[in-house]
């Protein structure tokens, strides 16, 4: 049977995702609470990198909330790029970091799938970090941690988080259409200049 609290958790998932792709605010306080159970949910499943990540996420959605209603001088910003050498930089040293990570479950506790987990610790940060400062690089990087996710939670038998993420691979690619198709409505004038911060 599954468990009522997964359910929860991965309802209000779903709805802060999709919220996310259509820039709603909503995201933020429906993504809150949806992580706050998913803490319980990937604790009893023993992915404590999945887990520690939940208040994680609390943490960058609520500066997040704050940066979209008022972090471009008291204004919600635009849609913003990063460059490349960034988004990669980024990408690499959380994997690096989660090679660490992965180390330090595998010894000292009982983790599952510990090197995929802490992956999905690491690189999910920066992707919080990247959509909550409305940079369209967040979606590439969801990509890859999404698929990395289907099979980490069907490992571990999660099927519905398996399901969820299953769907946020393809909901990534939408989320950077939509981001894409926003940025170039916006007028030369309009246009965020490339920006490292």
């Amino acid at each position: 049977m599954t468990d009522p609290l997964e359910i929860a958790a991965t309802a209000l998932t779903l709805v802060c995702v999709i919220l996310a792709v259509k820039r709603n605010l909503w995201q933020f306080p429906t993504g809150i609470l949806g992580t706050a159970l998913g803490f319980f949910v990937f604790w009893n499943s023993h992915l404590y990198s999945s887990a520690v990540l939940q208040p994680i996420f609390i943490v960058i959605q609520i500066y997040g909330w704050w940066f979209w209603v008022r972090g471009n001088n008291s204004a919600p910003p635009p849609i913003r790029t990063t460059p490349l050498a960034i988004v990669i930089g980024g990408s690499v040293t959380a994997l690096a970091l989660a090679l660490l990570g992965a180390w330090a479950l595998e010894t000292w506790t009982d983790a599952a799938m510990a090197q995929g987990d802490a992956a999905i610790l690491a690189l999910s940060i920066f992707a919080q970090v990247l959509l909550s400062l409305k940079r369209i690089e967040n979606w590439p990087v969801w990509v890859v941690i999404n698929a990395l996710s289907v099979f980490v939670y069907a490992s571990g038998g999660l099927w519905l988080y398996t399901a969820l993420y299953a769907f946020f691979f393809f909901n990534a690619f939408w989320g950077w259409w939509e981001w894409r198709k926003e940025l170039r409505s916006y007028s030369p004038a309009q246009t965020p200049a490339r920006t490292a911060a």
